[in-house]
């Protein structure tokens, strides 16, 4: 997938990534806290093998905060883009926030998560499933 490799980016262009793989398992997460670190009513996400995403500038910029006690969340220092999510439980996996890629993901959200803690002013008006928590848990 080199060719058509998925580019990204922060707001300010200081951590810059390059992902040469399919991303997987894309999703709208309703959770408080993907809310709170977008400032929006969710955040679009994908799953990508960790080996297959490379930070290819800005490595030195990437601060983590640990959102839950498997989870920790990857952004500029610099701007405050939030990039990436370290699953601690799974560390094989990443998730990358695709409101920070350049172009087309090449992936389409399949679902809604945690639409138990949506924000109250915004409805779900497509028809993609929707899960109170996240599914399997």
């Amino acid at each position: 997938m080199e060719d058509s490799a998925i580019l990204g980016g922060c707001l300010c262009g200081s951590v810059r990534y390059q992902i040469t793989v399919a991303l997987q398992d894309a999703e709208h997460c309703h959770c408080s806290m993907c809310r709170k670190a977008h400032g929006a009513a969710f955040s679009t996400n994908a799953v990508v093998p960790t080996d297959m995403l490379t930070v290819t500038s800005g490595a030195d910029l990437l601060s983590e905060y640990q959102s839950s006690p498997n989870r920790r969340k990857c952004f500029c220092s610099n701007c405050g883009s939030q990039l990436f999510i370290r699953r601690l439980d799974k560390p094989e996996l990443t998730v990358v926030t695709l409101g920070t890629t350049d172009a087309d993901p090449r992936a389409r959200p399949e679902r809604h998560v945690f639409t138990g803690s949506k924000a109250s002013w915004y409805e779900i008006a497509d028809t993609l499933p929707q899960f109170t928590i996240y599914p399997g848990h």
